[in-house]
Protein backbone atom coordinates (compact mmCIF):
# COMPACT_ATOMS: atom_id res chain seq x y z
CA UNK A 1 0.00 0.00 0.00
CA UNK A 2 1.35 3.23 -0.73
CA UNK A 3 2.51 5.80 1.64
CA UNK A 4 -0.33 8.23 1.34
CA UNK A 5 -2.98 5.39 1.61
CA UNK A 6 -1.55 4.73 5.04
CA UNK A 7 -1.66 8.25 5.99
CA UNK A 8 -5.08 8.63 5.01
CA UNK A 9 -6.60 5.40 6.98
CA UNK A 10 -4.61 6.70 9.70
CA UNK A 11 -6.68 9.94 9.76
CA UNK A 12 -9.43 8.20 8.26
CA UNK A 13 -9.30 5.93 12.17
CA UNK A 14 -8.77 9.29 13.93
CA UNK A 15 -11.84 10.60 12.40
CA UNK A 16 -13.72 7.17 13.44
CA UNK A 17 -12.82 7.31 16.77
CA UNK A 18 -14.06 10.73 16.79
CA UNK A 19 -17.49 10.36 15.16
CA UNK A 20 -18.70 7.21 17.59
CA UNK A 21 -17.73 9.65 20.65
CA UNK A 22 -20.14 12.01 18.47
CA UNK A 23 -22.99 9.97 18.22
CA UNK A 24 -22.68 8.69 21.63
CA UNK A 25 -22.57 12.32 22.62
CA UNK A 26 -25.53 13.67 21.35
CA UNK A 27 -27.86 10.56 22.14
CA UNK A 28 -26.11 11.55 25.86
CA UNK A 29 -27.90 14.90 25.30
CA UNK A 30 -23.86 16.32 26.12
CA UNK A 31 -23.87 18.45 23.12
CA UNK A 32 -20.90 21.01 24.26
CA UNK A 33 -18.68 17.48 23.64
CA UNK A 34 -20.52 16.67 20.56
CA UNK A 35 -20.17 19.84 18.48
CA UNK A 36 -15.87 19.49 19.66
CA UNK A 37 -15.73 15.80 18.75
CA UNK A 38 -17.41 17.10 15.16
CA UNK A 39 -14.93 19.58 14.90
CA UNK A 40 -11.65 17.54 15.09
CA UNK A 41 -13.41 14.81 13.21
CA UNK A 42 -14.38 17.04 10.45
CA UNK A 43 -10.57 17.89 10.71
CA UNK A 44 -9.42 14.67 10.57
CA UNK A 45 -11.44 13.84 7.30
CA UNK A 46 -10.01 16.63 5.73
CA UNK A 47 -6.61 15.56 6.73
CA UNK A 48 -7.08 11.98 5.15
CA UNK A 49 -8.42 13.49 2.16
CA UNK A 50 -4.67 15.57 1.65
CA UNK A 51 -2.70 12.72 2.32
CA UNK A 52 -5.02 10.47 -0.35
CA UNK A 53 -3.86 13.35 -2.73
CA UNK A 54 -0.39 12.99 -1.75
CA UNK A 55 0.06 16.38 -0.25
CA UNK A 56 1.50 16.63 3.00
CA UNK A 57 0.78 19.69 5.82
CA UNK A 58 2.20 21.10 8.80
CA UNK A 59 -0.06 21.08 11.95
CA UNK A 60 -3.34 23.34 10.57
CA UNK A 61 -6.91 23.65 11.99
CA UNK A 62 -8.53 25.13 9.02
CA UNK A 63 -7.58 21.97 6.56
CA UNK A 64 -10.02 23.37 4.22
CA UNK A 65 -7.93 26.04 2.97
CA UNK A 66 -5.37 23.31 2.26
CA UNK A 67 -8.54 21.51 0.04
CA UNK A 68 -9.18 24.78 -1.81
CA UNK A 69 -5.98 25.18 -2.81
CA UNK A 70 -6.31 21.65 -4.59
CA UNK A 71 -7.60 22.90 -7.98
CA UNK A 72 -4.81 25.46 -8.55
CA UNK A 73 -1.90 22.66 -7.46
CA UNK A 74 -0.96 21.79 -11.20
CA UNK A 75 1.04 18.63 -9.74
CA UNK A 76 -2.78 17.07 -8.72
CA UNK A 77 -4.23 15.27 -11.68
CA UNK A 78 -7.94 15.20 -10.52
CA UNK A 79 -11.09 14.82 -12.39
CA UNK A 80 -13.98 17.78 -12.17
CA UNK A 81 -16.16 15.92 -10.07
CA UNK A 82 -13.74 14.68 -7.12
CA UNK A 83 -12.37 18.46 -7.46
CA UNK A 84 -16.21 19.92 -7.08
CA UNK A 85 -16.86 17.27 -4.33
CA UNK A 86 -13.58 18.07 -2.40
CA UNK A 87 -14.39 21.76 -2.51
CA UNK A 88 -17.97 21.08 -1.26
CA UNK A 89 -16.36 19.30 1.86
CA UNK A 90 -14.11 22.13 2.54
CA UNK A 91 -16.75 24.51 1.46
CA UNK A 92 -19.23 22.52 4.71
CA UNK A 93 -16.44 22.14 6.82
CA UNK A 94 -15.97 25.88 7.01
CA UNK A 95 -19.08 26.15 9.40
CA UNK A 96 -17.03 24.18 12.12
CA UNK A 97 -13.72 25.70 11.21
CA UNK A 98 -15.52 29.25 12.05
CA UNK A 99 -16.19 28.95 15.37
CA UNK A 100 -12.62 28.11 15.68
CA UNK A 101 -11.74 27.75 19.94
CA UNK A 102 -15.47 27.94 20.83
CA UNK A 103 -16.28 24.84 21.12
CA UNK A 104 -13.40 24.50 23.89
CA UNK A 105 -13.72 27.97 25.48
CA UNK A 106 -16.55 29.61 24.66
CA UNK A 107 -15.92 33.58 23.26
CA UNK A 108 -15.84 36.80 25.57
CA UNK A 109 -18.91 39.15 23.42
CA UNK A 110 -20.11 42.39 24.74
CA UNK A 111 -17.39 41.94 28.14
CA UNK A 112 -19.30 38.31 28.89
CA UNK A 113 -18.02 34.89 28.30
CA UNK A 114 -20.15 32.33 26.51
CA UNK A 115 -19.52 29.79 27.36
CA UNK A 116 -19.49 26.04 25.05
CA UNK A 117 -22.56 25.40 27.60
CA UNK A 118 -24.49 28.47 26.88
CA UNK A 119 -23.45 28.54 23.18
CA UNK A 120 -23.88 24.60 21.85
CA UNK A 121 -27.55 23.08 22.36
CA UNK A 122 -29.23 20.60 20.74
CA UNK A 123 -30.05 22.75 17.66
CA UNK A 124 -26.40 23.82 16.88
CA UNK A 125 -25.23 20.40 17.75
CA UNK A 126 -27.89 18.95 15.24
CA UNK A 127 -26.25 21.90 12.22
CA UNK A 128 -23.01 20.69 12.54
CA UNK A 129 -24.13 17.13 12.68
CA UNK A 130 -25.83 17.82 9.15
CA UNK A 131 -22.82 19.28 8.07
CA UNK A 132 -20.80 15.55 9.48
CA UNK A 133 -22.94 13.34 7.52
CA UNK A 134 -23.25 15.52 4.06
CA UNK A 135 -19.18 15.23 4.02
CA UNK A 136 -19.21 11.35 5.28
CA UNK A 137 -21.65 11.28 2.02
CA UNK A 138 -19.33 13.12 -0.01
CA UNK A 139 -16.17 11.17 1.16
CA UNK A 140 -18.24 7.84 0.81
CA UNK A 141 -18.44 8.09 -2.46
CA UNK A 142 -14.67 9.39 -3.07
CA UNK A 143 -13.41 6.34 -1.56
CA UNK A 144 -15.60 4.08 -3.30
CA UNK A 145 -13.55 3.53 -6.06
CA UNK A 146 -10.36 3.38 -4.70
CA UNK A 147 -8.58 -0.47 -3.90
CA UNK A 148 -8.45 -0.97 -0.52
CA UNK A 149 -10.97 1.15 0.84
CA UNK A 150 -13.70 -1.28 1.30
CA UNK A 151 -13.27 -1.26 5.01
CA UNK A 152 -13.16 2.30 5.96
CA UNK A 153 -15.79 2.87 3.34
CA UNK A 154 -18.58 0.44 4.85
CA UNK A 155 -17.58 2.15 8.42
CA UNK A 156 -18.48 5.40 6.52
CA UNK A 157 -21.80 4.25 5.07
CA UNK A 158 -22.66 3.19 9.03
CA UNK A 159 -21.56 6.47 10.47
CA UNK A 160 -23.93 8.24 7.97
CA UNK A 161 -26.58 5.66 9.15
CA UNK A 162 -26.09 6.29 13.05
CA UNK A 163 -26.38 10.48 12.11
CA UNK A 164 -29.46 9.73 10.42
CA UNK A 165 -30.52 7.92 13.36
CA UNK A 166 -29.95 10.94 15.71
CA UNK A 167 -32.16 12.89 13.60
CA UNK A 168 -35.30 10.93 14.95
CA UNK A 169 -34.27 11.69 18.51
CA UNK A 170 -37.04 13.89 20.42
CA UNK A 171 -36.82 16.70 22.08
CA UNK A 172 -34.79 17.11 25.82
Amino acid sequence: MTDNHKRSKEWLSLAFNNIERVIRNFKDNDYVACVFRIQLSIEQLQKAIIFLLGLQFRKIHEPSKILESVEFNNNIQIEKKNLDQIKLIAELAKNIEEEGTDTRYGRIIDDKLISPEDKYDKTEASKFLNDLKEILIILKDLLKNISNFEKEVEKIIEYIKGIKELSKIGPN
